[in-house]
């Protein structure tokens, strides 16, 4: 294993079970000297490769102003990702190819 994946399962590791938001990890490993991209790139590797998983997602209330000075409100939601666990694994299959098959069985009507 590379060190930055070395590096970013060590860091969600740290975070226990709740698991660390993508941001901070991300924050912390370029503080470490790696560019943001490459620990961006990292992270959805490991996810593919079922080595880091979601455990939940936090969410930002973000305000600022518009063009016309009104004040806008908007939400930022955040994966917190977690060494991968047996536990967590099943959130992941999401057996889309079924959901598709039943929405088709939907679209098309009977003779």
């Amino acid at each position: 294993m590379d060190g930055i994946s070395q590096a970013i399962l060590e860091h969600a590791d740290g975070a226990g079970t709740r698991g660390v938001a993508m941001g901070q990890l991300v924050d912390a490993l370029v503080g470490r000297g790696y560019t943001p991209e490459a620990v961006e790139q990292a992270i959805w590797s490991l996810l593919g490769a079922r080595r880091l998983t979601p455990s939940g997602f936090l969410c930002r209330q973000l305000r600022r102003r518009d063009t016309f000075g009104e004040m806008v409100q908007t939400r930022c939601y955040e994966l917190l990702l977690a060494p991968w666990s047996s536990e967590l694994d099943h959130q992941l299959d999401l057996d889309l190819a079924a959901e598709a098959e039943v929405e088709a069985e939907r679209d098309d009507p009977a003779p």
